[in-house]
């Protein structure tokens, strides 16, 4: 059996039985390192930096922040930095951590010929939940298990989304608040959404 030739390395010039396993310091001091990580597992750890930040606890001046923000209720991002007494990117990262919280609302406006952001306070809403029994063995258990949510039976799902004026917009659905309104009051809610969908071809 003949011997494997060696290959030669163009950089140090040594040879080797297999090239593709020689880490050459010659190489990587010409070309630089190699790059480690890839864009996935980039993507990966930047996930996870945000995971940790939604599960963090609020430092103090991001508290500060939120106590402002809740006092006003509504507040312009240059007021908000004013009252505050933080620099721009400051207040920016903290707003934006305040936002993957979900601790406040905010939407850019046009105010006086320029873009700034408008931040509202999100009020907590006191939920009391109840205990249910699901009886596993009965055909709508998974209806009952969410609390007769109405978009996991609703016929329309399909044509469901914001950009629609009027019918179907989950923004002003009829349907959802009257399932919220009860359901916040600890009240069952049903739906036949056969009469509706009958209704609806009359029209």
């Amino acid at each position: 059996m003949a011997k494997k030739k060696r290959e030669i390395c163009p950089y140090c010039g040594k040879g080797f039985a297999y090239l593709s396993r020689h880490k050459c310091k010659i190489k990587e001091r010409v070309e630089g390192p190699l790059e480690e990580k890839s864009d996935v597992e980039r993507r990966i750890e930047r996930i996870e930096e945000k995971k940790k930040k939604f599960n963090r606890t609020l430092r103090k001046d991001e508290k500060t922040v939120l106590n402002i923000i809740n006092r006003e209720k509504d507040i312009l991002f240059n007021r908000l930095m004013e009252l505050s007494n933080k620099k721009r990117n400051d207040l920016e990262t903290i707003l934006e951590l305040l936002l993957l919280q979900s601790k406040i609302k905010m939407i850019r406006e046009l105010v006086d010929a320029s873009w700034t952001k408008h931040i509202y306070a999100l009020e907590e809403i006191d939920v009391k939940i109840k205990n249910l029994k699901i009886n596993k063995n009965e055909k709508d258990f998974i209806w009952i298990m969410f609390s007769r949510q109405p978009c996991f039976i609703c016929p329309f799902r399909d044509k469901c989304n914001d950009t629609n004026l009027d019918q179907f917009n989950p923004q002003h659905c009829p349907w959802l608040t009257e399932w919220i309104e009860l359901a916040s009051n600890g009240e069952d809610y049903s739906i036949n959404f056969d009469e509706i969908e009958a209704r609806l071809q009359d029209i």
